[in-house]
């Protein structure tokens, strides 16, 4: 039988800066959902990379003494390397200087050409370097772009364009019949008002002697692609579009694209329309997220409040960063950092919570069990029917509408609950009393319990989870590569099994 499929993008960073926070945010989002899809049985394909060209990448270039490839190469290690210090579980990293983006990327355009959607024509307009995209005056605050809070340069030359206002009526039309094509509802909603408002053409290319870095236009070399209609192409470039070999692309194509709230309209609108011109399926969700903000405040230089995502895991443990992130950082808006609120998650959470949780269940196993997790005679209802009537129905529903907070919420319920009864029934006092049975079938329960949230917890916690697991005597790779249907099952996987208790999973900080 087939496995489903699915696809998911981290937009591709700019590489004029060192990574940021902020991008470390949305590498973790789309990391816990492809893990969670693979959790469900689904054959997962995953890329992030870097958008390698464009003007303020070109500037910083020659500003910094290096070539542009010396510099490009030297900024893309970084994001690839952060990637993987996050243990992000990306199958691909694409860079939009690599040939097999550049021909996409061209084959893409000749397309769109072919269907009659480019034309060429001189234009005069504001231009602004730091959103590399032409503004409006209704556009600018105080003459000024509010984003970059410069004005922008008057620019006149000839350009490629590409007609985005014929495609009107089929985004209206999209927009209308798939009302979840942009997650969440207020960012569709964003779109759908500035769609309302009509669509105009927009600049698709820079004259290559005021640009010299870039993609050739095909068939004029006197002009470079625009970075937006070469970089949004890396997602089907990465799948083989355009080549030999497209077996990739027809497998795993439409993906969910996870953005930032700052280029959804580029993704929403721009890329749907580019697609539709080169006949090319559209995708299947625009996930947008929201922002980070420390102690209150929005991240800025000036502010020395910038988070260096490579430094913050030198000073806390990556996982308890990746928990603190999922719990406290909501997909659908902003959320804020502090070193006191992470200090404080990790205290309540993770060191008092899960990890003591996990040491008294082993210690108890290797007290009053002879280091084995005992067989089972009697059975406890009680914490299988809240994990088959509540937990997993809750958990499953969050995760599938990326609430990953809220579904941590739900697995931190089931370790309160199974933390209480271990107080309530004092197993210590069991055994001392002759009670060995009863003290068994808690021993196994708990077990079976720590397991289930070792699951749970996996694509938040990979690490945590396999670390679990390991101590409960188990094997993660032999015993839960399956689906999601099997991995809910109330099971006796643990029942025989020697614990392999380690050091404490989260020590005090």
């Amino acid at each position: 039988m087939k496995k489903e499929t699915q696809y998911f993008t981290t937009a591709i960073a700019y590489v004029n800066a060192p990574p940021h926070i902020g991008f470390a945010l949305e590498l973790l989002y789309t990391d816990v959902m492809a893990r969670y899809q693979r959790l469900l049985g689904k054959e997962v394909r995953f890329l992030t990379g870097t958008d390698e060209h464009g003007q303020k990448i070109y500037k910083t270039a020659r500003d910094s003494g290096q070539s542009v490839d010396e510099f490009t190469d030297s900024m893309s290690a970084k994001f690839s390397e952060l990637a993987d210090l996050w243990n992000i579980s990306n199958d691909d990293f694409i860079r939009t200087t690599e040939n097999r983006h550049i021909l996409g990327a061209q084959k893409f355009w000749q397309k769109s050409m072919d269907n009659g959607d480019i034309y060429k024509k001189t234009y005069k307009g504001l231009y602004c370097v730091g959103c590399e995209s032409f503004k409006t005056e209704k556009d600018l605050i105080d003459g000024k772009c509010p984003d970059h809070k410069r004005e922008p340069e008057l620019l006149e030359e000839e350009n490629y364009f590409f007609k985005l206002s014929n495609y009107q009526k089929k985004l209206e039309a999209l927009f209308e019949k798939k009302k979840n094509f942009v997650l969440t509802e207020s960012r569709y909603n964003e779109m759908y008002n500035i769609l309302k408002n009509g669509l105009e053409d927009v600049s698709i290319s820079r004259s290559s002697d005021k640009l010299p870095w870039g993609i050739p236009v095909p068939g004029d070399d006197t002009q470079v692609m625009y970075v937006w209609f070469d970089a949004l192409t890396n997602y089907i470039t990465a799948l083989g579009y355009g080549s030999s070999d497209e077996k990739l692309f027809d497998k795993f194509w439409p993906a969910i694209h996870v953005v930032g709230k700052e280029i959804n309209r580029f993704h929403s609108l721009l890329w749907p329309a580019m697609l539709l011109s080169a006949g090319v399926e559209l995708p299947e969700q625009i996930a947008v997220h929201g922002w980070m903000t420390v102690n209150g405040q929005k991240m800025s230089k000036s502010l020395g409040n910038v988070i260096d995502p490579l430094e913050i895991i030198k000073l806390f443990p990556l996982e308890a960063v990746r928990y603190f992130l999922m719990r406290e950082i909501p997909f659908d808006n902003d959320g804020d950092f502090s070193d006191d609120k992470f200090k404080e998650r990790y205290t309540a959470d993770l060191a008092n919570g899960l990890g003591n949780f996990t040491s008294r269940v082993l210690t108890m196993v290797e007290k009053y069990s002879n280091n084995e997790v005992p067989k089972v005679t009697l059975v406890d209802t009680a914490p299988i029917d809240l994990l088959k009537k509540e937990i997993w129905p809750n958990y499953l529903e969050l995760m599938s509408k990326w609430k990953f907070g809220h579904a941590l919420e739900a697995v931190w319920k089931f370790i309160t609950f199974c933390d209480q009864t271990i107080s309530d029934k004092k197993p210590w006092i069991m055994v001392k009393d002759g009670q060995q049975e009863e003290v068994n079938n808690l021993l196994y329960h708990l077990c079976e319990s720590l397991r289930h949230i070792a699951i749970m917890i996996y694509p938040i916690m990979p690490e945590t989870a396999e670390k679990i697991i390991f101590q409960l005597g188990l094997d993660w790779g032999k015993e839960f590569v399956k689906s999601i249907d099997e991995l809910q099952q109330w099971t006796d996987l643990t029942v025989g099994n020697k614990i392999k208790k380690g050091d404490s999973l989260f020590p005090r900080i």
